[in-house]
């Protein structure tokens, strides 16, 4: 009788990725469906200065020293952070003025949103020449989200604050693609787990009250997550949503995407090209470092003194980041 063997179990790395992310998911979902409004202080306070300086580092380790055929893609690319991060923060300032009606107020943001889609439509269509390729259907398809943008303005807006976490998994996607190809499939099950914890959060919290808009602050917190918006449904759930998907985000850019990509490390600065590079710009990013590394100080240090008005701030100014991913994204197409 032949023996039948049963071969052990290999535990691998993409199989400690996995089980690690999953449980991570797991404890974050677990806690930021109990204490929604304390994580969400927590998380911001901790991890905002720091996350948006992990990016400034890794999209510098992506910025070639000579642009060559790419002089246009990202030309357009820094011109359209550069003048949509100017614009955004001219509306955000001067919404509160006694000049500006909400009629006003609404149309300056639908038109900023319709200058930001079809900016992001531009670098797909780019891209596409760059790889010889039409693309043209992404202007098309600008077009057409432009036009929702202008019929649910709000929605549309809302809908950013929801998709922006998202945003550094597909980063993270596509790094892994290049680094780590056999930890692709352990990921896209990573990927499958996030909508699980999050329809496990709704059910979890879905006929919890709505959370206190007392003080300011919370009214803050519940009025980012779209409590004014979206009025039927529970502030609690919500704000566990955002705060969770954030969470995810921070995650990603602190821990993931080093672990996946060695030139992402910050202390590996002879991986930046600008910086190591004999024609490169090493003074200037030396810089842009130190700046960042401040702003990150200076957001520990305004948080622990007046949290509420820092936290505004510190999301008025925040939209330059955001844009600064798509040019970044659009290229590892």
């Amino acid at each position: 009788m032949q023996e039948i063997r049963i071969r052990p179990l290999q535990l691998t790395s993409a199989h400690i990725f996995l089980i690690a992310f999953v449980s991570a998911c797991a404890v974050g979902a677990l806690l930021i469906g109990s204490f929604p409004l304390q994580l969400s202080i927590v998380t911001i306070f901790l991890f905002a200065g720091p996350h948006n300086l992990m990016e400034f580092r890794y999209f510098a380790a992506r910025m070639p020293v000579r642009w060559g055929r790419s002089k246009s893609f990202y030309s357009v690319g820094i011109g359209g952070v550069v003048v949509l991060t100017a614009a955004y923060l001219t509306l955000y300032f001067a919404s509160g003025n006694w000049m500006w009606s909400l009629a006003s107020w609404q149309i300056y943001a639908a038109v900023w949103n319709t200058a930001f889609i079809l900016w992001v439509g531009s670098l797909f269509y780019l891209r596409g020449k760059q790889r010889r390729r039409d693309w043209s259907l992404a202007l098309a398809a600008a077009f057409f989200l432009a036009g929702l943008a202008w019929i649910v303005p709000q929605y549309w807006s809302l809908a950013l604050v929801y998709l922006h976490p998202f945003v550094a998994l597909w980063f993270l996607e596509r790094q892994i693609r290049r680094t780590r190809p056999d930890w692709l499939r352990a990921y896209h099950l990573c990927l499958l787990s996030v909508p699980v914890f999050l329809f496990l959060i709704w059910v979890a919290v879905s006929n919890q009250p709505n959370l206190p808009q007392d003080p300011n602050l919370f009214w803050r917190i519940n009025q980012h997550a779209g409590g004014e918006i979206l009025p039927s449904i529970s502030s609690h759930l919500l704000v566990a949503t955002h705060v969770f998907l954030e969470s995810i985000h921070y995650f990603v850019w602190l821990l993931l995407i080093p672990l996946v990509d060695r030139r992402a490390i910050p202390w590996r600065l002879k991986e930046v090209p600008i910086f190591a590079n004999t024609n490169g710009i090493p003074r200037v990013f030396a810089a842009f470092l130190a700046f960042s590394v401040g702003v990150s100080l200076a957001l520990w240090f305004g948080f622990a003194i007046d949290y509420a008005t820092t936290r505004d701030l510190y999301f008025a100014f925040a939209i330059g980041h955001v844009l600064a991913e798509f040019p970044f994204l659009v290229k590892m197409l």
